[in-house]
């Protein structure tokens, strides 16, 4: 029996209109002290700043084989005569990445003069939903063959999600979370006073993708 998970299609996400409010409506003054920024980073809460839309195949196939021992002599024999069956499930997912500040504090602050550089939380990745599209489904079972059951459809579904979120490092929806972070964090600290020529928006240069992603789905 062999089992094939075959990545089809990985759509690129977009920017999404993001933006940090404060919680408590106040209008932003330009200021210049380093509690109050921390304050105003910390009320973004958890920012959403990168979506991608992933289309995966999942296929299955696999023959009859005839397994045992005979006089001391294991065996393993393949029966294609008695046919095989084969199955194609296209599955649909979200996955979203989001910066989390609970943990966002002066540390993550270093100024010298006018200039200023943040480094934010690693981004954490979520697969937040996963759909099933069962009108394009494609099996095929041999006569003398019995048909997949649900627990074997629900397995290789499973397969398909778990193949969605090992391959996120390939999407390139960590880096967009980043870039996109950076051009919302931006434009809120040049209200508060600092020039954009002296913003310097970074991440920790070594990441653990075990970390980032979140294993919880839908």
């Amino acid at each position: 029996m062999t089992k094939r998970l075959i990545w089809i299609l990985a759509v690129g996400g977009w920017v999404l209109a993001v933006s940090c409010s404060s919680r408590s409506g106040e209008t932003e003054r330009a200021v210049d002290t380093l509690q109050v920024l921390v304050t105003q980073i910390q009320q973004c809460s958890r920012l959403y700043t990168a979506e991608y839309q992933i289309h995966k195949i999942v296929t299955h196939d696999d023959v009859l084989r005839l397994q045992g021992q005979l006089t001391g002599q294991d065996y393993d024999v393949s029966l294609p005569l008695l046919g095989d069956r084969k199955i194609a499930i296209p599955i649909d997912a979200t996955l979203k990445a989001y910066i989390d500040f609970d943990g966002f504090s002066a540390e993550n602050v270093e100024r010298d003069g006018t200039k200023i550089t943040i480094t934010l939380p690693d981004p954490k990745v979520k697969l937040t939903s996963t759909k099933v599209d069962h009108r394009n489904v494609k099996k095929y079972v041999a006569l003398l063959r019995s048909d997949f059951t649900d627990q074997e459809l629900t397995s290789y579904e499973r397969q398909g999600r778990a193949a969605i979120i090992a391959a996120v490092p390939e999407t390139g929806i960590v880096e967009s979370a980043r870039q996109n972070a950076a051009r919302t964090l931006i434009p809120m600290m040049m209200q508060m006073g600092f020039s954009e020529q002296d913003i310097t928006i970074t991440f920790r240069k070594n990441m653990d993708m075990q970390h980032i992603i979140e294993r919880t789905t839908e």
